[in-house]
């Protein structure tokens, strides 16, 4: 009897050596990881309209993905980030004057924000109105494939056809679409009631569109100076 006692007690003092052990022994701490931009901040110098080559780092590991967001896409827009191992690229583009932030966010939830300002300036615009045709504004289920989209561009009269058109996807992305070129509608084409502007002439334009996504939101800017406002031409979904 005195026997198995003290082999219980034995046995579980070892058990106890082992179970101290173990939870003495500290866990591996969880990787924090964070993500910069570079640079933090840009500001576009009046009349330059270069692009603003924006690079992301993260402090660990490689980029899997990377979301760009901005808080005003009538003031800017951006290029899809090109990514290679812990780095990864985007560019800025001017669109018109105004300040707002580029925010990158990549797979695990770090951010890195870019604030951007886009310069002023004191000369007249010759873009002074828009109104989208093809697709008709509010126009819904617009194919993806589209392709190209249709505009009557409102010019100080003399002045010819320059420009390109941005847009707005939802609230806060955006793509870039071709240069403003001077066009023809498609056949049966209904066209808007003209824009009441003085010393203006309206002209039909069109711009090519990359393709777009089913279920979303679309807003078309027309401008051909960056440092006035862009011109609203109107909304569209797919």
């Amino acid at each position: 009897m005195v026997i198995a006692i003290l082999r219980f007690l034995v046995s579980a003092w070892i058990l106890a050596l082992v179970a101290c052990s173990s939870s003495s022994t500290p866990s591996a701490p969880t990787q924090h990881v964070t993500i910069s931009a570079t640079p933090a901040a840009f500001t576009f110098a009046l009349d330059n309209n270069t692009p603003a080559s924006i690079h992301v780092t993260r402090s660990s590991g490689s980029f899997s993905s990377l979301a760009l967001g901005v808080a005003d896409p009538t003031i800017v827009g951006f290029t899809a980030p090109s990514l290679s191992g812990g780095t990864a690229i985007f560019t800025i583009i001017p669109i018109a004057h105004g300040s707002t932030t580029v925010t990158a966010t990549d797979s695990t939830g770090a951010n890195a924000p870019v604030s951007v300002t886009t310069a002023t300036c004191g000369r007249p615009p010759s873009l002074l109105g828009a109104q989208q045709v093809v697709p008709a504004a509010g126009a819904t289920g617009v194919s993806p494939s589209i392709g190209t989209l249709y505009f009557v561009a409102y010019f100080l009269t003399g002045v010819g056809v320059s420009g390109n058109l941005h847009v707005a996807v939802g609230a806060h992305s955006t793509l870039e679409g071709g240069a403003l070129v001077a066009a023809t509608l498609p056949p049966g084409t209904t066209l808007p009631t003209p824009l009441p502007i003085s010393g203006a002439t309206g002209t039909i334009v069109s711009a090519t569109i990359p393709a777009l996504t089913t279920g979303q939101t679309y807003t078309t800017q027309l401008y051909n100076d960056t440092c006035q406002p862009a011109v609203l031409a109107g909304t569209f979904s797919t």
